[in-house]
Formats: C-alpha cells, sequence, structure tokens
C-alpha cells in the first residue's frame, strides 16, 4: 500500500542530484513546500548535457542556471560539488564532505538507473551514510522513468505549476519538463482511490545499508587449500557438484533468471561455454551456480545459491572449484568483484582475502559503464 509521505516540524532534509536538474525533476515536493528545510547538493556540472557547444560552456549554462532556480526557490542550503559530467562512477569521494548526520530525510536518485550518475550517486551517497553510522530517512526519487511499487507519494497537483517553472530554469534540457509532467500525471492516474490527486510525485523507501556497494576483494590463490571432504559432505546430501558443459546452458539460464537477474544469467554465459562455470545440483535440480573468468580475467562471480539450498555450504563448495581452475590457468590472484558481506568470511579462509580500497568502479563499470554509452 503506497503511503502519502508528508514532511515533519523537526525534518531536515537533503536532496542529492547526479546533474543540475534533478533535483526538481524528481523531488520538487520538498523543494517547493519545504525550501528553509532543503539542503539540495549537484554532483556532476552536467558538462556533457548540452548540444552545439563544448564541455566547457556547458558546465558554465548549467551552473548559471542552477543557481537561477536555487534564487528563486531559496532553499535552506545548496552545494554545487562540480565533478565533470558522466565521471561519477569514478570519483569514491564525491559523497564524503556530506555530513549526513544532519538530516532526518534524503532524496536520492534511483539506483537501477541506467545513467552512471544516477547509479552511482546513489550508491556513493549510501556507503558514506553507512560509513558515518547515522540513519536518516532515504527515498530514491525518479527521473524520466517509472520504478516498479513506489512505497510513497506526494500530492504535487497544487504546485505542478511551480514545478513547471523551476524546470524552465533549465531551458536547455529540451522535452525534461513535458515527460516529467507527464510521469507525475501517471503516477496520480494510478491512485485511483484519491481522484482528487492530478499529479504526484512517486518514491522508494530504501534502506541505505542494502544499497550501498561493496569492494572487491583479492584472493591469494597461493595460500588456497580445497577441503575436498567438503564435495563427500555434500555427496552424503544427495548433491554433486560438477562442471557445467554447453548441453547445460538452458537449464543454468534458466536457473539463475528464477533465482538472481537475466543480467547475472548473460554473465555466466561465457563461463558456461568456457567450462568455468559450476553448479550443484540435488537429483536433476541445479540448486547453485558459480562462475570464474565471465566477465573479466581472473573474476570470480557471479555465484548464487537458491534460497532453499542456503546453509549447506553451497557457496563455498562453488567458490572453492571456481579458485581450482584459476590456479590450473596459471593465475596466481583472483578478484571477487563487489563482494557482499556475507561471503567475506568465506574468501578469507579459503584465499586469505583482503578488500581492495576504493575499488568500486573496475567491476561496476564493466557491467554498466561499457554496456551504456551516455
Amino acid at each position: 500500500m503506497i503511503e502519502e509521505l508528508r514532511f515533519n516540524d523537526d525534518d531536515v532534509i537533503a536532496i542529492i542530484a547526479p546533474h543540475p536538474d534533478d533535483e526538481c525533476l524528481g523531488a520538487a515536493a520538498a523543494l517547493i513546500t519545504a525550501p528553509e528545510k532543503t539542503d539540495v547538493y549537484v554532483l556532476s556540472d552536467g558538462s556533457h548535457g548540452g548540444k552545439d557547444v563544448s564541455i566547457e560552456e556547458e558546465a558554465v549554462i548549467r551552473k548559471r542556471q542552477f543557481d537561477a532556480e536555487m534564487a528563486y526557490v531559496k532553499p535552506h542550503g545548496s552545494y554545487w560539488l562540480g565533478y565533470e559530467d558522466t565521471t561519477l562512477p569514478k570519483h569514491y569521494e564525491a559523497a564524503d564532505e556530506i555530513d549526513f548526520s544532519k538530516y532526518t530525510k534524503v532524496f536520492l536518485p534511483w539506483n537501477e538507473s541506467l545513467h552512471p550518475d544516477h547509479r552511482a550517486a546513489c550508491e556513493l551517497c549510501c556507503k558514506a551514510i553507512q560509513r558515518q553510522k547515522v540513519e536518516p530517512e532515504c527515498y530514491i526519487y525518479e527521473v524520466n522513468a517509472p520504478f516498479y511499487k513506489p512505497t510513497h507519494y506526494i500530492d504535487i497537483t497544487g504546485i505542478a505549476d511551480e514545478k513547471r517553472k523551476l524546470i524552465d530554469f533549465h531551458e536547455d534540457q529540451v522535452g525534461q519538463k513535458d515527460m516529467t509532467l507527464a510521469l507525475n500525471r501517471f503516477r496520480a492516474a494510478q491512485m485511483m482511490s484519491k481522484p482528487a490527486v492530478e499529479y504526484a510525485e512517486c518514491y522508494l523507501k530504501v534502506n541505505p545499508n542494502e544499497i550501498a556497494y561493496n569492494e572487491d576483494l583479492l584472493v591469494k590463490l597461493f595460500y588456497f587449500k580445497e577441503d575436498y571432504g567438503l564435495y563427500d559432505r555434500l555427496e552424503e546430501k544427495g548433491i554433486r557438484i560438477k562442471r557445467a558443459i554447453s548441453c547445460d546452458i538452458t537449464p543454468i539460464q534458466k536457473f539463475i533468471e528464477e533465482n538472481f537477474s537475466k543480467s547475472w544469467a548473460d554473465e555466466a554465459l561465457p563461463a558456461i561455454m568456457n567450462g568455468s562455470c559450476f553448479i550443484a545440483v540435488q537429483g536433476t535440480k541445479i540448486v547453485a551456480f558459480g562462475c570464474a573468468d565471465a566477465t573479466a580475467n581472473a573474476y570470480i562471480g557471479p555465484c548464487g545459491t537458491a534460497k532453499e539450498a542456503r546453509g549447506m555450504g553451497l557457496y563455498r563448495a562453488l567458490a572453492q572449484r571456481c579458485y581450482r581452475y584459476l590456479i590450473e590457468q596459471g593465475y596466481r590472484y583472483g578478484i571477487v568483484g563487489m563482494a557482499a558481506p556475507t561471503v567475506l568470511g568465506i574468501h578469507r579462509d579459503l584465499g586469505d582475502a583482503m578488500v581492495i580500497e576504493r575499488s568500486r568502479g573496475a567491476y561496476d563499470d564493466l557491467l554498466i559503464r561499457d554496456r551504456y554509452h551516455y
């Protein structure tokens, strides 16, 4: 059930905008109805968003437009961080100067957006919130595209014209106003139980600890000692670990799509073809998989276990097979890309793994930046 989001008297609000204009496209309600409580942080200079002008000229234009909008709306504070447009995934420090302990509500861009700056801005801020050990309410806002199942909304029917004015300050971003207000009208149309709502901004409440990216692990393969007894113990439970072959492509991809994601299924395909994908089979049913040399050389992953089969050591067994494969290929080190906290202990036990500091972009760039060009 979608809830109405309200601002309290004691709220202090931060809006994180990857580009100058995202703050009014996705979170105009806070800017318009509670400017005295709201700080706006624009992370990039928007310099790649123009036509027929140089990057340098566009950065000046976007800054001037943003300043004009802020002079009109008069928020509590506005901050221009000035990183080059499209490069946020490379700037691990982009959110370090933001003190999130001051805020009760934080509005963030969508972490699953195809635009790398939007995704990175959300993840970098969530990582900063995690490091600062603070707990503001975090809401993801929409820009251009709706996300699935929003949790909250704000009725902006009475301030829709004011939102149009804010968007108009960014006059070189052609088409944004019509697209944005159409999205707000679409969201209102979905709420048939609230016929008085003609325009609505929708948000997704999130836990920043679940969104904050994980850094890569460096695995020292020369320390690896394989626990062969683990395979025997799994055999006693009717589970065997085997190398995937070409006739396994369809069932493996179906398993991954149903239990994880289509992108993981795509990522696993080269490993299946190269003989570097391993699966756990119970009877005739796949219950877990693990890959090496899939997206990049010496990388371990993706790996995953079906929910009903967790807790039996399958991830550890598949990680061992991936380690052994890399060793056989002549590698002395392996890399686990964006390793989840739940598997850190396993990799440290198996290969004396260590976190590669400030490594977030290495794996994520392979998955996002090289696939989508902006």
